[in-house]
């Protein structure tokens, strides 16, 4: 997908400018605070839908018209929720894409992660919960490709012998187990999900013809 970390970048510089001010004044990750604020709101954030096509779509939708929404915004809702709202969105969309492979080759009960979501817990929680699988992540997430890289050319020049060794330079360091009294919840909104970017469709259409 085009904006899975990118969403929840564009929330801290655009709506999360006070978190983002207080971790630079403290010297904290800023990412750490809105992994705080995430947890205060209730799984499913309060029924608030986010839609993560910020730069249009090339999976599971191809469209570069797509565009990014709240949907069932309410005055109760916090800005706690609206935080929550993007991460559960980005899960969503990723299990879209899941389900998707699912259909095209077996998949196991327990997923590894890497990238610079995976840096956090709270994403890899809710990620867990959405999918209903095991999610582990390596020591090294954001570096992983780099990792997989040397190690593939290691394998190519003999410095190793072969890509078994991968077993032993990559160790998991946490993992996340889906909880069942989450799971009817986000089943019902990722159905939800799935139905408002087919209802919007038309819309993005419009939008994009307005010059």
């Amino acid at each position: 997908m085009q904006t899975a970390g990118g969403s929840y970048q564009w929330l801290k510089e655009n709506i999360c400018k006070l978190e983002t001010k207080i971790a630079k004044e403290v010297d904290i990750d800023p990412y750490k605070i809105l992994d705080l604020k995430v947890n205060s709101s209730s799984p499913g954030s309060n029924n608030l839908l986010f839609l993560p096509y910020l730069m249009g779509e090339r999976s599971p939708h191809w469209n570069p018209k797509a565009r990014g929404a709240f949907i069932g915004l309410t005055i109760t809702h916090k800005r706690e929720d609206i935080i929550r709202s993007v991460l559960e969105g980005v899960a969503f969309n990723l299990k879209i894409i899941l389900d998707i492979l699912k259909r095209q080759v077996p998949l196991g009960h327990e997923m590894r992660v890497i990238g610079g979501l995976a840096r956090s817990l709270t994403f890899c929680q809710i990620l867990s919960d959405v999918y209903n699988k095991k999610i582990s992540r390596p020591h090294l997430v954001e570096e992983a490709t780099s990792l997989g890289a040397a190690i593939t050319g290691g394998v190519a020049v003999g410095v190793f012998k072969n890509l078994g060794v991968a077993k032993e330079l990559v160790k998991l360091k946490v993992t996340n187990e889906p909880r069942p009294e989450c799971r009817e919840k986000y089943d019902n909104l990722y159905r939800v999900f799935k139905k408002a970017y087919s209802a919007l469709s038309p819309i993005y259409e419009e939008l994009a013809d307005i010059r």
